[in-house]
């Protein structure tokens, strides 16, 4: 079974996340991830693309069992895997919508911020980025976007308190940009994204916006 099914909806493409209750990530998991938006990168829907998560959450971030069992070598790949995914949903060029149907947490928030607007449904979960509790300092790629993508006085904020929102602080913080009511979500994010891609301009401007990001995380990548 497929960690990212997916499904055409009037040339919108929506992918959802899908592993076990948390939908946790691991480094086969990233490595399917990273295949699977790198096809959607060089194939574009018409309508663009809608990340979201099976079941109650969007992710819980990264699978802290498997993390804790891999040796130095495992270490070195899943934080290798971790970039590369995080570059794929960044390097989308077509229009990129993130739906948060409920927990997003640590490189959830990272997953989110890659996308070009972040839909949150409305209810009582949590959206943060505690790495810093976790005892897990944001690999490169995850921290370019974060330079430049969340504001630097709720980077500040969030990367070293832990601290969780809900999704109406996640508003104001800029870890969402509108809300949705869960029944409502997809919808709404597959309108968003239609929208989106239907401006004529919508894809350069993209390209434009995302320059200096892209070319930071190209430098990373090659090491």
């Amino acid at each position: 079974m497929s960690f990212f099914p997916t499904e055409d909806r009037g040339g919108t493409t929506i992918v959802t996340l899908t592993n076990g209750e948390r939908n946790t990530l691991h480094p086969a998991l990233l490595e399917e991830g990273i295949a699977a938006f790198q096809a959607l990168a060089d194939n574009p829907p018409p309508h663009g693309v809608v990340l979201t998560g099976a079941g109650e959450h969007f992710t819980c971030g990264m699978d802290t069992k498997i993390a804790a069992a891999l040796d130095k070598a495992g270490q070195k790949q899943a934080a290798a895997a971790i970039d590369a995914f995080a570059a794929s949903l960044h390097r989308l060029p077509c229009a990129f919508v993130v739906a948060l149907n409920g927990n997003t947490i640590g490189a959830g928030g990272i997953m989110a911020l890659a996308a070009d607007w972040i839909v949150a449904a409305q209810g009582d979960y949590k959206i943060g980025l505690p790495e810093a509790k976790a005892g897990l300092p944001f690999p490169p790629v995850p921290q370019a976007i974060l330079d430049h993508w969340l504001d630097p006085v709720w980077r500040r904020r969030l990367a070293l308190s832990s601290h969780l929102l809900n999704p109406v602080e996640a508003l104001s913080a800029g870890l969402a940009d509108e809300l949705a009511s869960p029944g409502q979500l997809l919808e709404q994010a597959v309108a968003t994204a239609g929208e989106l891609a239907a401006q004529p301009g919508f894809k350069a401007c993209k390209r434009q916006l995302r320059a200096k990001a892209n070319a930071e995380i190209d430098a990373i990548l090659k090491g």
